[in-house]
């Protein structure tokens, strides 16, 4: 008599792999945005003890030691081609030091929800951008109505703030930092490496960290003062591990899976995230307004990203 086995695990496994398969694309936007939506609250604990910049540089400097040691053990880790220290240099200088070392020196001068605002504007250029130079990424209707929402939502989240957007010089470093993110993704999406998606973002991160180091040491930052307390230690930890890891690796993956414009869009799904983490975790208050604004965020999301969600590609 045959006896029958059934094995459930194993079902269950090959489903989620399907799963995973299917939705690669919707799952890496969540996953970026959650990782990038709670390193707002990490940079807000550990700013409280270290400078923002030092803070930023030695962040990139432990993710830089893990991937590369990462990439080293994986193989396609050391630029071979002049592709490859094109990008690092896109993603090391424009996406990562240029837009932190910009938005950080544009804060100097104006209030963090001006510069918040503007930096909102990111989507709106990249997808600008990315309609001028990559042809495929032309943006359709239903496209340009989610970045259109998406935008409106993200000036909602943060309406209950004073000041609005100044024409100052404040506001011209913030726009210099929305620039490099926007023009650094787009020209990297461009872009065919040799080097592997760790080693590319090691390469970039180890970049990053000494140009904000330079930074660090232009405004005067007070270093030799720090007081490492609990909390920052875990604020730069996860800044390092987790966000510059994980987060950008996901972003990579995403950029490639759906080009630059879309991937942009985790922009205004992140500010989501950050309030109720900071809501629920630092026990930041969540307005009428806010709940507006994710409301209208998130249409913003569904309509851009609508092939994505119901598993079809564009």
């Amino acid at each position: 008599m045959t006896t029958l086995s059934f094995d459930a695990s194993g079902v269950v496994r090959r489903f989620v792999v399907a799963l995973a398969v299917r939705y690669r694309a919707c799952l890496l936007f969540v996953a970026t945005a959650v990782v990038m939506g709670c390193g707002y609250v990490a940079i807000r604990v550990g700013t409280e003890t270290v400078p923002p910049a030092f803070l930023a540089a030695v962040r990139f400097d432990l993710s830089a030691a893990i991937l590369l040691s990462y990439a080293v053990t994986r193989g396609r880790w050391y630029p071979q081609a002049r592709a490859d220290v094109a990008a690092i240099l896109l993603l090391g200088g424009l996406v990562f030091a240029g837009t932190i070392g910009f938005l950080f020196v544009g804060q100097q001068y104006t209030t963090a929800s001006t510069a918040a605002i503007v930096m909102s504007l990111g989507p709106v250029l990249t997808a600008l951008v990315a309609s001028a130079l990559v042809p495929e990424e032309c943006l359709s209707r239903t496209d340009a109505l989610g970045v259109g929402l998406g935008l409106v939502g993200a000036v909602v989240l943060v309406y209950p703030s004073p000041g609005g957007i100044d024409g100052g010089m404040g506001v011209v470093f913030v726009l210099c930092a929305v620039v490099c993110s926007s023009l650094g993704t787009v020209l990297l999406s461009l872009l065919e490496t040799t080097l592997s998606t760790p080693a590319l973002t090691g390469w970039g991160a180890l970049l990053g960290g000494l140009v904000l180091h330079l930074v660090s040491v232009g405004l005067a930052e007070p270093v030799g003062t720090v007081r490492w307390q609990p909390g920052a230690v875990v604020a730069v930890l996860y800044l390092a591990v987790v966000v510059s890891v994980g987060g950008y690796v996901a972003y990579l993956l995403l950029l490639a899976e759906v080009g630059p414009a879309r991937s942009s869009l985790t922009s205004y799904a992140s500010p989501v995230v950050a309030t109720v983490v900071g809501w629920s975790i630092l026990g930041e208050v969540v307005t009428a307004v806010t709940l507006l604004g994710f409301f209208v965020t998130t249409a913003g999301f569904v309509a851009t990203n609508w092939s994505l969600i119901d598993g079809r590609s564009r």
